[in-house]
């Protein structure tokens, strides 16, 4: 998942969906994502354009939103996979397998 630049609280903020979605999914790897600077401003080598005009970069200056995403997926499985933890049953407090 590919994210933008940010500074302080929005940074943590912009972060915090993914590192969620990887603590939540066998195949999504947290450790595989782009939160820099240089990913939103770099050109693309095939038509020269920077990446300020997709989609993700283009919402977040119009808007101020930090949560927009660029998400890449295959078919292909990735060079790890998660350990899910397993869920609490909070009226038992006793771990459970899904």
């Amino acid at each position: 998942m590919f994210g933008n630049s940010l500074s302080g609280e929005a940074m943590l903020e912009n972060m915090l969906l993914p590192k969620l979605v990887s603590l939540n999914s066998l195949n999504f790897d947290f450790a595989e994502c782009s939160f820099s600077d240089h990913n939103m401003k770099c050109k693309d080598v095939k038509d020269g354009l920077t990446r300020e005009g997709c989609g993700r970069v283009a919402i977040m200056k119009a808007t101020g939103l930090s949560n927009c995403y660029t998400l890449e997926c295959s078919y292909a499985s990735g060079y790890r996979v998660n350990q899910i933890p397993k869920q609490l049953n909070f009226k038992t407090y006793e771990e459970e397998d899904d």
